[in-house]
């Protein structure tokens, strides 16, 4: 006689409701806003790649914006951006670019900038996505700012708010609507625009980049 085939158990089978079953939850949402953004979101979808009842998420996150606020709060905690001292404005800047640009092509960053693209349907969610994705800027740039003042760089009355946003905006632009890599020169010929607008009056263009 054959003995019935066992299945695998789920991951919340007899189990109270941990922190791992949060942090699978809150992956597979990250994935799946990554790849289908709110508008497509599917909980069932989430649950299955989390090996989770769909009870368990709605129990947790009663509302798929409350999920999707707390994936995205938690990308905050994932991903940092940590800069060098390069020794000039654009030099730090395309470290800083780079990253950024690095970040889009994870799923985390992904998630964030479909998110931030959501405002017609969620636009609280989309102002935590944006909040998110300057925030990772926001620390390293203060820091290159004030370098870049010191080296007498930067012109004062520019406000690096904007020139954050005009960074972020940029890059956005180019991976979600335009659908293009920001490739090496795309990024360079941003720095170059960013380092024009915000020099002093009068000072020397900056040298070129190396081929």
């Amino acid at each position: 006689m054959s003995r019935p085939l066992k299945r695998k158990p789920r991951r919340d089978a007899g189990r109270p409701r941990g922190a791992f079953i949060a942090e699978a939850v809150l992956a597979c949402t990250l994935e799946e806003l990554a790849s289908h953004g709110i508008e497509n979101l599917s909980v069932d979808r989430i649950a299955r790649a989390a090996e989770v009842n769909k009870t368990s998420v709605y129990r947790r996150w009663p509302t798929r914006a409350a999920l999707v606020a707390a994936a995205l709060e938690r990308v905050h905690g994932e991903v940092s951006v940590k800069l060098a001292d390069t020794g000039s404005l654009r030099g730090d800047l395309m470290l800083l670019v780079g990253a950024v640009a690095a970040l889009l092509e994870q799923p985390s960053g992904r998630a964030l900038a479909r998110a931030a693209f959501a405002e017609s349907g969620a636009p609280e969610i989309a102002a935590l996505a944006v909040r998110q994705l300057e925030s990772q800027a926001r620390g390293p740039a203060h820091e290159l700012i004030e370098r870049a003042r010191a080296r007498g760089e930067w012109r004062a009355p520019v406000p690096p708010e904007v020139v954050m946003a005009a960074v972020v905006g940029g890059l956005l632009h180019r991976t979600m609507i335009e659908h293009r890599p920001a490739s090496g020169a795309w990024l360079a010929a941003l720095v170059d625009l960013v380092v024009g607008g915000v020099a002093p009056r009068g000072a020397p263009a900056p040298p070129p980049p190396a081929r």
